[in-house]
């Protein structure tokens, strides 16, 4: 049977030279054993192991035991919950690389765009590990600043906002009146 060993070092610093990596061999203890790789059969095969990343920074090294197999190659993969604004409370949330292994969710805390203020309440959503965002306890909500209006998402100002709703919903109007601007337009006769 031919088996793999791997293992892992993970650390919060980073390692800019990898001639300084920690050397399993001769390092055992800054490297700890998670998974064993068997292959029973002489077809090339792939397994995937999971890993509980703890640290900013990791290692994998494998060990073979002098078996006559070949390890190809190596894919590390992992879930990032992606940036994202919420069209109806304007809440922004910034890409965040997702916990592993169905661990507990990340807590963000997510921010108003540019264009609008908080009102009330926490902004505060979870990263799942499967890179969904879990808005269930969202608190709080943005507005879009004085003279904006909520477009999809979008803060845009009231005139582009009524502009848009008018040419959609009316065939022809004459004025629109914002504040102390009167604005005059024609319709066209078709």
């Amino acid at each position: 049977m031919n088996v793999f060993d791997l293992y892992v070092h993970q650390s919060n610093q980073s390692i800019a030279d990898p001639a300084l990596y920690p050397d399993p061999r001769s390092n055992a203890a800054a490297y700890k054993r998670i998974a064993e790789i068997k292959q029973t059969t002489d077809k090339i095969t792939s397994e995937t192991t999971s890993i509980l990343v703890k640290g900013k920074h990791v290692i994998l090294a494998f060990h073979n035991y002098g078996a006559c197999s070949t390890l190809f190659s190596v894919k590390v993969t992992y879930n990032v919950c992606p940036d994202e604004t919420l069209r109806s409370s304007l809440v922004t949330l910034l890409r965040t690389v997702a916990p592993a292994n169905d661990s507990e969710p990340t807590p963000v805390e997510g921010e108003c765009n540019k264009e609008a203020v908080q009102v009330y309440g926490s902004l505060d959503v979870h990263c799942e590990s499967n890179g969904e965002w879990n808005t269930t306890g969202l608190g709080g909500r943005c507005i879009c600043k004085e003279d904006m209006q909520n477009n999809e998402g979008i803060c845009e100002g009231k005139l582009s906002w009524i502009l848009q709703t008018f040419l959609l919903s009316a065939r022809c109007f004459q004025y629109v009146k914002l504040g102390e601007y009167i604005h005059t337009f024609y319709c066209v006769a078709s």
